[in-house]
């Protein structure tokens, strides 16, 4: 949640990469993806499978709509932006935060040998620790990022000059894909732009509030997340700003990037470290996690399969047996809880879930296995209808996540 000031928001945005990389080991190879909360930055995977890579505090992950996330790759860093290039999807490129501290360094994905290479002169304590990381759609040479201040290179990333100016707690900046002298920031006080190179700066959005993200999308279009007003696009010839997407309610989004095989497909992290996805140009988001279920056939069968068999007792639409009474008990136990957003169930995981309808609940013996009674498709479909019924909020707080957002 962002107090009035912004200043815990500038702390987490600007701070928080640098204290992950000192206090998060890499021990592990894999985990599942709720339990990843350090999620500063994304890409589409170019090889494809509906994989995404992670930039967390673990190193870089690829993460699977199975709800899994592998480490990948070295280094054995905080990966704190990470960027594709738009003129080239197969050309990616990351920068981190080693455990000392330092530059790991701008490293560029080579996809025929499939390894990492760095960029000389930027790792270590001289090299750039870049908190966000943009390409021109212009020139995929010319790439910015923000070390403290916003910094700008020409040349691939082999140096980088600070702008001139750069507005005050600045959480993302954004390199317009129509014009060469045109620079987005996000800022703590609102939506900025440069029509200079950074020489002086303008509001471009009306008002105060936070903005966590701007990034460049294809079609001349720029897109921003405003909290508490939600996701804002707008054609950069004419910057006239439209709410696209909103119900985001007291989360915030760290990144935001779009398929570049799929304009109307976006990506994005939320505040918890959720990944949320939207396949109608940010209008309606579902989780990442589940996503490959989550189409509207699956839905639909699943809503049938819910009627004919949970609807009884977790009633219409997910309310519960009892919605004016959260803590009714019957003679077996507790009553059939809401699957809505009314109680818990997007406390627990897709396989917690999952294992609950499959195993049954100790906490009502009504409530009995089903895995003799419906096969693994049909609970997989009950699943998917039953987080649609989920607000983003749920969605982007569900499983592991969710004791960070009680109380906000």
């Amino acid at each position: 949640m962002i107090g009035k000031s912004g200043t815990a928001l500038a702390a987490l945005m600007l701070l928080a990469a640098t204290v992950t990389s000192k206090a998060e080991a890499q021990e592990q190879t894999s985990a599942p993806l709720d339990r990843v909360q350090s999620v500063f930055s994304l890409a589409v995977d170019p090889a494809g499978d509906g994989a995404l890579l992670l930039g967390t505090g673990y190193g870089l992950l690829r993460a699977t709509p199975d709800g899994m996330a592998q480490v990948i790759t070295p280094p054995r860093a905080a990966i704190t932006g990470i960027a594709t290039d738009p003129n080239d999807p197969a050309r990616l490129l990351l920068n981190g935060i080693d455990a000392d501290g330092a530059s790991a360094g701008l490293l560029t994905f080579d996809p025929e040998q499939a390894r990492w290479t760095a960029t000389p002169g930027t790792q270590g304590e001289t090299g750039t620790k870049l908190t966000s990381l943009s390409i021109s759609r212009l020139d995929g040479d010319r790439m910015a990022g923000i070390d403290k201040t916003i910094q700008l290179s020409a040349n691939g990333g082999l140096s980088w000059e600070p702008l001139a100016t750069t507005p005050e707690e600045t959480l993302a900046v954004a390199l317009s894909g129509t014009s060469p002298s045109r620079i987005f920031a996000a800022t703590v006080g609102g939506l900025m732009v440069s029509e200079d190179n950074g020489q002086s700066w303008q509001q471009s959005y009306p008002g105060d509030a936070p903005v966590t993200v701007v990034t460049s999308l294809s079609g001349g279009r720029v897109a921003a997340f405003i909290y508490r007003t939600g996701l804002v696009m707008a054609d950069e010839e004419t910057l006239d700003w439209q709410v696209v997407g909103t119900g985001f309610q007291d989360r915030f989004l760290r990144a935001l990037i779009e398929d570049p095989s799929s304009p109307e497909t976006l990506y994005a992290v939320a505040d918890t470290g959720a990944i949320l996805l939207s396949r109608d140009g940010g209008a309606t988001w579902i989780s990442f996690e589940g996503s490959d279920l989550a189409t509207p056939d699956r839905i639909a069968a699943g809503k049938v399969l819910y009627d004919d068999n949970c609807a009884s007792c977790h009633g219409a639409g997910g309310i519960g047996e009892a919605p004016d009474d959260p803590e009714a008990r019957d003679e077996f136990g507790f009553k059939a809880p809401a699957l809505n957003d009314a109680m818990h169930a997007w406390h627990h995981s897709d396989a917690g879930l999952r294992a609950t309808i499959h195993k049954g609940s100790p906490r009502n013996e009504r409530m009995a296995a089903w895995q003799e009674v419906l096969s693994d498709e049909e609970i997989d479909s009950i699943l998917a209808y039953v987080k649609s019924t989920w607000s983003i909020r749920s969605l982007a707080c569900q499983g592991a996540r969710h004791m960070a957002c009680m109380g906000q």
